[in-house]
């Protein structure tokens, strides 16, 4: 029991600093204001560990690489710490794939809660400045979808779509995270 909860705390605090950091590089391609609340947030949650980096690797045009390298360090981090917790046998091949997999994972899981929040804000306070700054984050994955996807009765269900989309695809990934590999 202890270390099942041993378990969820490491999990959700590895997860909580990787979608930050994710959100920080996703924050830096679209080059939102540094007084931006989210930008704020993000910076100050994880300064601690993009500012040594930054002087390793350096951004570079719209991609910010030391928060993308940091995510992949956490999550590598993370794979080990689960691994060793829960028992499984450390196998080369697990190693290479599930840290990139628990950064698809937990962009998968950003832009699905980010719809879902989105969906919701503009149901209730459409005017509310977080709820254009949501739906410009989230533009790209919905753009695509609400060409082909056509809007009945004033409802846009293209926010709907991503949310199924990015849950599809967290079906698949969501394993390779964790190291199981079929081959």
């Amino acid at each position: 029991m202890l270390a099942s909860l041993f378990q969820f705390l490491i999990n959700l605090v590895g997860s909580v600093l990787g979608a930050l950091l994710l959100l920080r590089a996703w924050l830096y391609v679209w080059a939102m204001s540094p007084r931006h609340p989210l930008v704020q947030l993000c910076r100050r949650t994880t300064d601690w560990l993009c500012e040594p980096l930054s002087k390793v690797v350096k951004p570079r045009g719209a991609l910010d690489y030391p928060a993308l390298l940091a995510s992949l360090i956490v999550a590598f981090v993370l794979v080990l710490i689960m691994r060793e917790a829960t028992g499984m046998p450390v196998t080369p091949l697990g190693i290479a794939i599930a840290p990139f997999a628990m950064v698809l994972r937990w962009a998968l899981e950003m832009i699905s809660w980010g719809a879902f929040i989105w969906v919701i804000m503009s149901w209730l306070n459409p005017t509310h400045p977080m709820c254009y700054t949501l739906g410009t984050l989230l533009d790209p994955f919905v753009r695509p979808i609400r060409r082909v996807l056509p809007t009945i009765a004033n409802f846009d269900f293209s926010p709907v779509a991503v949310i199924l989309l990015a849950n599809i695809g967290l079906m698949f990934v969501t394993p390779l995270s964790a190291g199981y590999v079929i081959l």
